[in-house]
C-alpha cells in the first residue's frame, strides 16, 4: 500500500487528504479534517464523546507537520487530543480467548499506581499479590508456563525485563505464566516460595500503553520533557499546548480539538445514456465535506479541485479534468466529482 498525503488549508478548519492505492488497485483518498472547539471547555470523556456525536473523534496527530499546522489553529492555551492511557488494558502474555475473557486479578494494596508512567507490566510477590513495574527497566526472576507438562510452571532465577522474560519463556517452554484464578495464584506462589532468594517474579500480565481514540496505531508522540509523569497516579489523559504534549486527569476541564475523516473512493461506475469520447475514462467520486466554509463559493469550489487534482497528479494520474455537479435531492453540502483521464 502506497500513500500520498497533502495538506488542504483554505477552509476555517484544517484538512489532511491522503491518497491511498490499496492492493486492488482501487484508488481511495481519506481526508482529515481538524476542528478546533475554543469556546467550550469539557472533561476529556466529555469531550471525545461531543467529538464523536457531532464529527468522527477526538484528534490523532501523526506528524510534526500536523504539529505545525494546529499551531496556527490554537491559541496559548491546553486542549484535549485523542490519546489516552487505558489504565484498565490488562492482557495476558498468552494470546488466548479464554484467557482475555478471565479477570481475576490480585493486586496488592494501592496497586497498580503506574508510577512514573511507565509500569505496564506485573509481578507477583512472595505473598502472592501482584504489582505493577516497569517492563524494561526492571529485572526480575520468572515464571514461565509450559503446556502438555504435569508440572508446568518453571520458575527461572535468571533475573530480566519482562520483554526479555516473554522472549525465553515463548522459545523454552510456551510462555509466561498465566493466572487466573485463587486455585492458580496459589500453585504460582508456591513454585515461587521454593526459592528463598527470590521475593518476586514476572507474571505474563501486560498492558499497551498510551492509545489514540479513533483506534490509529500511530507510534508518534511529542511529550514535553518530564512527560508524562502520572502525578498522584491519576493522570491517564493527553493535552497539547504550544506544541507538546502532557498528561493530566481525565476530569480536567479544556477546550478541544475533534477530526472529522471522510473517504472519497475513485472508483469506475459507467453513467447512463453518458457516452465518453474514445480514450477517456469517466470517474464519479460521491463525497460528503462537513465544513463551515460556504461550499457554492466558486473560489472555495476551484481550491478544492485544485488540491484534489494535485493529489491525483502525485498518484501518477494526470491528464484529468475536474467539475462539480450537485446530486439531486441531496443537502448542499454533498458534491459529485468526475475525474475524466485522457
Amino acid at each position: 500500500m502506497a500513500g500520498v498525503w497533502k495538506k488542504l488549508l483554505f477552509f476555517g478548519t484544517v484538512f489532511t487528504i491522503a491518497g491511498v492505492t490499496h492492493q486492488t488497485g482501487l484508488t481511495y483518498f481519506i481526508i482529515q479534517e481538524y476542528i478546533p472547539l475554543t469556546d467550550v471547555n469539557m472533561s476529556w470523556v466529555e469531550a471525545q464523546s461531543f467529538c464523536r456525536e457531532m464529527y468522527s473523534d477526538l484528534a490523532t496527530i501523526s506528524n510534526d507537520k500536523d504539529i505545525s499546522t494546529i499551531n496556527t489553529m490554537n491559541a496559548d492555551v491546553s486542549f484535549w487530543i485523542g490519546l489516552y492511557d487505558d489504565v484498565n488494558g490488562w492482557k495476558w502474555s498468552q494470546m488466548d480467548q479464554h484467557l482475555e475473557m478471565q479477570d481475576y486479578r490480585q493486586w496488592q494494596e494501592d496497586q497498580p499506581d503506574n508510577d512514573g508512567a511507565v509500569e505496564h507490566c506485573v509481578s507477583m510477590m512472595e505473598d502472592g499479590f501482584w504489582r505493577d513495574n516497569s517492563c524494561f527497566h526492571v529485572k526480575l526472576p520468572f515464571i514461565c508456563f509450559r503446556d502438555d507438562e504435569e508440572d508446568q510452571y518453571v520458575l527461572v532465577t535468571e533475573k530480566k525485563s519482562w520483554t526479555e522474560a516473554q522472549s525465553y519463556c515463548r522459545l523454552q517452554h510456551t510462555d509466561l505464566v498465566s493466572v487466573r484464578s485463587q486455585t492458580e495464584n496459589q500453585q504460582v506462589r508456591s513454585r515461587l516460595q521454593e526459592k528463598a532468594t527470590v521475593q518476586e517474579a514476572w507474571i505474563g500480565l501486560h498492558r499497551d500503553a498510551w492509545k489514540w481514540s479513533d483506534g490509529s496505531p500511530s507510534p508518534f508522540r511529542r511529550w514535553w520533557d518530564l512527560q508524562p509523569d502520572n502525578e498522584n497516579s491519576s493522570q491517564a489523559c493527553a493535552a497539547m499546548q504550544r506544541g507538546g504534549w502532557s498528561d493530566w486527569n481525565c476530569d480536567a476541564e479544556f477546550n478541544f480539538l475533534c477530526q472529522n475523516i471522510t473517504v472519497v473512493t475513485l472508483s469506475p461506475q459507467p453513467e447512463p445514456n453518458t457516452v465518453s469520447p474514445a480514450g477517456t475514462r469517466m470517474t464519479t467520486v460521491r463525497m460528503k465535506l462537513q465544513t463551515d466554509s460556504d461550499l457554492k463559493d466558486p473560489n472555495v469550489r476551484h481550491k478544492v479541485l485544485q488540491q484534489f487534482e494535485a493529489a491525483l497528479n502525485m498518484q501518477g494520474i494526470t491528464d484529468v479534468k475536474l467539475h462539480w455537479r450537485n446530486l439531486k435531492a441531496e443537502p448542499q453540502t454533498k458534491r459529485e466529482m468526475h475525474v475524466e483521464k485522457e
